[in-house]
């Protein structure tokens, strides 16, 4: 990275930071934190048509001390994850993102503060942006000109650096007194246990013979249509997860699903088919054709289960409202924000996961959010109960 390593500081929010263009210096700042207790981080990276985060700038704090390291200059980066991954507090603002990154690099944090979470539990459940949470705390305006920056271009500019470093300055600023704060309420394990649980969802791998059930529009398909769309959208994203390619530039999810309800048998059939890109059609076509032989193929009782529009059937409202009206409940019961302990589509997942997935299925996926960690604990008995009460 063309720029100067030493100290720089950012005129209007006098960030102060350093530029780490060796490794043995990311060693010396890895010690330190370790001695700290805790690392403040974040990532700046590029993901438009590749399927993984590239990773284009990694910026940490611990005991004041901030830092950027370029991850295309040459520093091993090894010492950086060695840290993440030990005992040691990883705090970030909504780290979904960041903690994909991690994963790849097996760095996921073993102690995770997330100050986004955090500022949910704090309030009524609202979800607010770092921009927000530092103006709100601190009073400090941040410039988020450069947030549409090429992280993966060089050189990066001062500016670049300024916003990229104010990510990790500030949140080191507000991080303490927020665990305090966390620290006093009634529930403050289910905070820690909520970040916690995130690490552990990014920590998953969806099996490709189960991604059809991600994609919207199964229930427009037969049998014959979601054993197709099973073979298609497996073989995408294991496409995608070896050639590093965005889902979308294979082919997008309603194209799936279109492809298994029509089933072409050419490739002027399936370049027929609406939003089929011409490049898609080249590279993948014939893959695409083999996919719905192999579906068609599949015997009846071999079909993947049936996902109706349930959002229509009477036995969904009626489960539903009395879900909506028991997490209410529960959440005036607990003190926590009733927008924390489930969502619409939380509740739909469980809904599905009861009546419309196999037992086969249910070896290979993990349970919905309300059977699983603290909210299992909460809402586990009564939910499975509604469920039969509602039928």
């Amino acid at each position: 990275m063309t720029v100067d390593p030493s100290d720089s500081v950012n005129a209007q929010s006098s960030v102060h930071y350093r530029v780490i263009n060796a490794t043995g210096e990311l060693v010396a700042f890895c010690d330190r934190a370790r001695q700290s207790g805790y690392v403040v981080v974040d990532t700046e990276f590029v993901r438009t048509r590749t399927f993984y985060a590239q990773l284009g700038l990694f910026q940490a704090s611990s005991g004041g001390d901030a830092i950027l390291i370029d991850p295309l200059n040459g520093v091993d980066l090894t010492p950086l994850w060695q840290l993440m991954s030990d005992n040691i507090e990883v705090i970030l603002h909504a780290g979904g993102e960041d903690l994909e990154i991690f994963q790849r690099y097996n760095a996921l944090p073993q102690r995770l503060f997330d100050t986004q979470i955090a500022h949910a539990f704090l309030t009524d459940g609202s979800q607010i942006g770092y921009a927000g949470l530092i103006e709100q705390r601190l009073g400090v305006t941040l410039d988020k000109s450069q947030s549409r920056t090429d992280w993966l271009q060089r050189p990066l500019s001062k500016a670049q650096l300024d916003y990229a470093a104010a990510d990790v300055v500030y949140l080191e600023q507000i991080a303490a007194t927020m665990q305090a704060e966390v620290a006093q309420l009634p529930f403050a394990d289910i905070v820690q246990q909520e970040c916690t649980e995130q690490v552990h969802k990014r920590a998953r791998e969806l099996n490709p013979r189960l991604a059809w059930r991600e994609i919207g529009g199964v229930s427009l398909l037969d049998g014959s249509g979601r054993a197709i769309l099973r073979e298609l959208a497996a073989w995408r994203l294991q496409l995608a997860r070896d050639q590093d390619v965005a889902l979308p530039f294979v082919f997008r999810d309603h194209v799936l699903v279109e492809i298994a309800r029509q089933r072409p048998q050419n490739r002027h059939q399936l370049g027929l088919l609406t939003d089929v890109h011409p490049r898609s059609l080249r590279l993948y076509g014939n893959a695409a054709l083999d996919c719905i032989e192999v579906g068609l193929a599949v015997a009846a009782d071999e079909q993947p289960e049936e996902i109706p529009r349930y959002d229509q059937l009477p036995a969904y409202k009626r489960f539903f409202k009395a879900a909506k009206a028991l997490m209410a409940d529960v959440a005036e019961a607990q003190g926590i924000p009733a927008s924390l302990l489930g969502s619409r589509k939380q509740i739909n997942d469980v809904f599905v996961y009861q009546n419309y997935t196999s037992e086969a299925t249910k070896a290979l996926i993990w349970a919905p959010d309300l059977l699983s960690g603290w909210r299992a604990t909460l809402l586990a008995e009564p939910l499975l109960q509604l469920l039969n009460d509602t039928r």
